[in-house]
């Protein structure tokens, strides 16, 4: 019996669902272990550095899917009203937004890309 190797994009969509993973368990541990205490306003703040991690290893799409889902898992589980997406504090509300913009484009603006060992490869440079 002869296993198959894997495709190329099947590993890039492992890559990214093992990464989201990542973010979303860091981000439900936050809020489970921190929802009752004054470093609500805070746990953005820390998400968003673990998004940077994840992104810089994983990549930009994985970023941007933490970003989202970590942003949803607080504001479900962490701020007020809690089991609901809703947020009743504009602080709260705030503070959310900016890791979720943060966490996106700081994943695009630093996160290496894929293919550029690839293309240098393909087109040398002329003189």
């Amino acid at each position: 019996m002869r296993l198959r190797m894997p495709s190329g994009k099947l590993l890039r969509v492992l890559d990214t669902a093992i990464g989201t993973l990542l973010c979303a368990s860091v981000a439900l541990i936050l809020a489970l272990v921190f929802h009752q205490t004054r470093l609500q306003l805070v746990l953005p703040l820390i998400c968003m550095a673990v998004v940077l991690a994840v992104a810089a290893r994983f990549g930009v799409a994985t970023g941007v899917l933490g970003s989202v889902v970590s942003a949803l898992l607080l504001a479900y589980f962490v701020y007020a009203p809690v089991h609901s997406l809703r947020i009743a504090s504009s602080d709260a509300r705030a503070n959310l937004s900016w890791m979720l913009l943060g966490g996106i484009s700081l994943s695009f603006l630093f996160t290496p890309r894929r293919d550029e060992g690839k293309e240098s490869e393909r087109k040398p440079w002329k003189d």
